[in-house]
């Protein structure tokens, strides 16, 4: 089964941010599935709305479907592409509550352009180190070197600038953004990326899956927190140019 609600963000052709979960594996039930990613957190229990269908996740595993009927309250509900409310009755259910904007809807954005920008400084490296790794042990000429990098990275930096300009822009105009987005995640100070990471639920062959794989070994024995990543890259901004 494929869940709208479990999705990572990436930027499209026009530089919007959109949720998509073409690559991502299809869960069965006794499966993990991912309740807390860098962009939202559902918590360890809830109920997901889809296709007419309540799907219960207890503690982190997807556990069976249940009709409206036996749903108890006050209850967390998650709709298609990551809506989040808490209902607190059965009469909510069908009430004009549920047309409205769901719960931590700008924390979540914010952590959406965390995590792109987060992928994109890892793919600009990986990019980088790969083209050193290759044109070293044939070519001694660095200038060509340093223009394949340029070549091969604009669209990647192009993106990462943009992405970092949609993040400054909303944390300017919601000054206690990043406290509220830090509060709705409930990060604790050594929380490692690593069980955060979407890249994991992604299919096997995939480049994501890949990557997770690679990286599992070395980040185990160093771990990056959330936090730590969070203040790195706004203090990293540079808008005067």
């Amino acid at each position: 089964m494929k869940f709208e609600c479990f999705y990572y963000p990436t930027l499209n052709e026009n530089h919007e941010v959109i949720k998509i979960n073409e690559n991502l594996r299809e869960f069965n039930f006794g499966d993990t599935v991912p309740t807390k990613t860098l962009y939202y957190n559902y918590g360890k229990s809830f109920a997901i709305y889809q296709g007419s269908e309540f799907f219960v996740v207890d503690d982190g595993v997807l556990t069976k479907t249940i009709t409206a009927n036996e749903l108890k309250f006050p209850l967390k509900i998650v709709f298609a592409k990551g809506t989040q409310l808490k209902i607190f009755s059965a009469k909510d259910l069908s009430s004009i509550r549920l047309l409205l904007k769901g719960e931590s809807e700008k924390e979540k954005e914010l952590g959406e352009l965390f995590f792109l920008c987060f992928v994109l400084n890892r793919k600009i490296k990986d990019t980088q180190y790969k083209i050193m790794s290759d044109l070293t042990n044939s070519s001694r000429d660095f200038t060509y070197i340093n223009d394949e990098i340029d070549l091969r990275t604009k669209k990647l930096l192009n993106d990462l600038k943009i992405l970092e300009r949609k993040f400054y822009n909303l944390t300017i105009e919601n000054p206690n953004l990043k406290d509220s987005y830090l509060n709705y995640m409930n990060f604790s100070n050594k929380e490692n990326m690593l069980e955060l990471s979407i890249n994991k639920y992604f299919k096997e062959g995939t480049e994501e899956h890949n990557h997770y794989i690679l990286t599992s070994s070395v980040w185990k024995s160093k771990p990056i927190y959330p936090k730590f990543k969070l203040d790195n890259l706004i203090n990293s901004y540079n808008y005067r140019d």
